[in-house]
């Protein structure tokens, strides 16, 4: 929400006040706690109309909901260690040492490895010439087209299919995924948000009963019960955010897995297109690829540490406003900029272009990791760039097709 001229909060975090003089005798004028999260306010008047669209209402219980089914619990304690871990009080030497491993697995696994798939579904043509978008407009919908093209590239924007969008926001991809398969039979898209949003992309599907809305956390969906047309799953994503990557994919191969249940059909995920970002927001207890990184040295604090340094890569200059903005005062070279870059140069000892590439290199091998954890349970499974540095510095996005789609090769 904007913040109105000569006020300091917005509507909904204002603090809460009295009414004035004018509004004296009606308590209604009255901002309250919300009873659902009290860490914002509303009016008075407005609180019943407000509960049932809070987003800290409960959701309803659904055979689908499942508390904390894809938390993780393997290492719990371990995962504590160096949590609140500062990187300008880290010691060269370790440093020293972490990066050392770092720059071994990826040069092991990863280097050279990732293709560039550039594909732009032609769906999406026409839109993307519209001259009224502006550059974030614009950018996100380059991607969007980007992903469509590459379910297409894979083959996996075929009929009788589901689309299960996690995490999908105000819904973009799912919509032109809608528009992608509306001639096609036997298919639907599913979307999955623990938020309510307003303004959603996915309401002007005209078809509406192949769109369902999904209100659920990642961490407690059971795939396995969710409604759908189709025994084929395809899951996508437009970047999934750190943790919730990890608790879909989770979800993905727990959805897998034959159910119990003799009222219930196999519900197999049958390809994944996860576009990544915020690394930085990586868990160690809900993290699946834990065991790739203990087998190769990376313990729970060096995991804490990968996850701060991943900002590295996507931070620019890395200096704070307060500098950039001393440094274009006193119009310094951009010598002297680059070793004066960062708060903590002194204790890390590294150039500002060295920090970008190890950044680069602590988000591959987080991904790579999740890859061993695909091909452990039975996916095809890659990194590829879905798009240009020049679109989003976010560029790298996970496939995998299910081995039992043999005709599908990654």
């Amino acid at each position: 929400m904007t913040v109105a001229k000569g006020q300091k909060f917005c509507g909904q975090h204002e603090p809460i006040s009295k009414p004035n003089e004018k509004e004296m005798g009606n308590k209604s004028a009255e901002r309250v706690p919300c009873p659902l999260d009290p860490k914002h306010t509303v009016y008075a008047f407005k609180l019943n109309k407000h509960l049932k669209i809070c987003n800290a209402r409960p959701m309803k219980n659904e055979n689908y909901i499942k508390i904390g089914l894809h938390n993780g619990s393997d290492d719990e304690e371990e995962g504590a260690t160096g949590r609140n871990v500062k990187l300008n009080e880290l010691t060269c030497d370790y440093v020293k040492t972490l990066t050392k491993k770092i720059n071994e697995i990826y040069r092991k696994y990863i280097k050279d490895t990732i293709r560039n798939v550039f594909r732009e579904h032609k769906l999406l043509q026409e839109e993307l010439a519209k001259p009224e978008y502006g550059a974030t407009s614009l950018k996100h919908l380059k991607q969007t087209a980007a992903l469509l093209g590459c379910l297409q590239e894979y083959n996996l924007l075929l009929p009788q299919t589901c689309f299960v969008e996690f995490g999908a926001g105000k819904g973009q991809v799912s919509y032109w995924i809608a528009q992608a398969i509306k001639h096609f039979k036997q298919c639907s898209v599913i979307l999955v948000d623990k938020a309510s949003h307003r303004h959603k992309k996915d309401n002007k599907v005209e078809d509406r009963d192949t769109v369902t809305r999904i209100r659920a956390d990642i961490a407690n969906l059971d795939l396995s019960w969710v409604p759908h047309r189709s025994e084929s799953v395809v899951g996508v994503s437009k970047h999934l955010c750190g943790a919730a990557t990890d608790m879909t994919l989770r979800c993905i191969v727990a959805g897998n897995q034959p159910p119990k249940e003799t009222n219930r059909k196999l519900c197999r995920t049958k390809g994944i297109l996860i576009a990544l970002c915020c690394h930085h927001r990586c868990d160690w207890k809900t993290f699946v690829g834990k065991s790739f990184l203990k087998e190769h040295g990376i313990t729970p604090k060096d995991f804490t540490v990968m996850t701060k340094m991943v900002s590295w890569a996507v931070c620019g200059t890395g200096m704070s406003r307060e500098r950039r903005k001393e440094v274009q005062t006193a119009d310094e070279s951009d010598d002297s900029v680059e070793n004066s870059s960062d708060d903590d140069e002194d204790t890390v000892k590294m150039s500002r272009k060295e920090k970008e590439e190890i950044g680069i290199r602590c988000k591959r091998i987080l991904d790579y990791a999740r890859i061993v954890y695909l091909r452990q349970n039975h996916y095809d499974a890659s990194l590829i760039n879905y798009v240009s540095r020049d679109v989003t510095l976010e560029n790298v996005c996970i496939v995998a097709v299910h081995e039992s789609n043999k005709s599908i090769s990654i």
